[in-house]
């Protein structure tokens, strides 16, 4: 969380609406130059004025969010290993940039281990002789 003025100020500059969607996604209210866009409808934006690690930061447009949904070329700006923003760079899709996978967890498709060897310790059973 922030302080409250700095709040303030995101809210003066970012708006009223768009402060309230941000503390309903994000928790924060930020506000900065709109980088661009990826092929899932994800906004991506930046302010150099933010504390360092935070002034980068994306807009998801589904309304579940997932970090999955990022493209790769744009994970690459978001986790600093490239400067220039995805617009900025001629990047060739990737054969195995797909699709992204959904978080299955909580769901029936959940992954679930499971062993395979058998148990090297059995529960003891008792043995009631009955009575006469």
């Amino acid at each position: 969380m922030s302080t409250i003025g700095r709040t303030i100020k995101n809210v003066l500059k970012a708006g009223p609406a768009n402060s309230l969607k941000q503390m309903n996604n994000i928790g924060d209210t930020k506000w900065g130059a709109f980088i661009g866009a990826d092929r899932f409808g994800n906004k991506y934006f930046e302010n150099n004025d933010e504390i360092s690690g935070r002034e980068r930061w994306v807009e998801f447009d589904s309304v579940d969010p997932d970090g999955a949904d990022i493209d790769p070329a744009w994970h690459m700006w978001m986790a600093r290993i490239v400067q220039e923003p995805p617009t900025d760079m001629n990047i060739q899709s990737q054969k195995w940039w797909t699709e992204p996978t959904p978080n299955f967890t909580g769901t029936r498709s959940a992954f679930r281990t499971y062993s395979t060897t058998k148990a090297k310790v059995t529960a003891w059973d008792p043995v009631a002789l009955p009575r006469q």
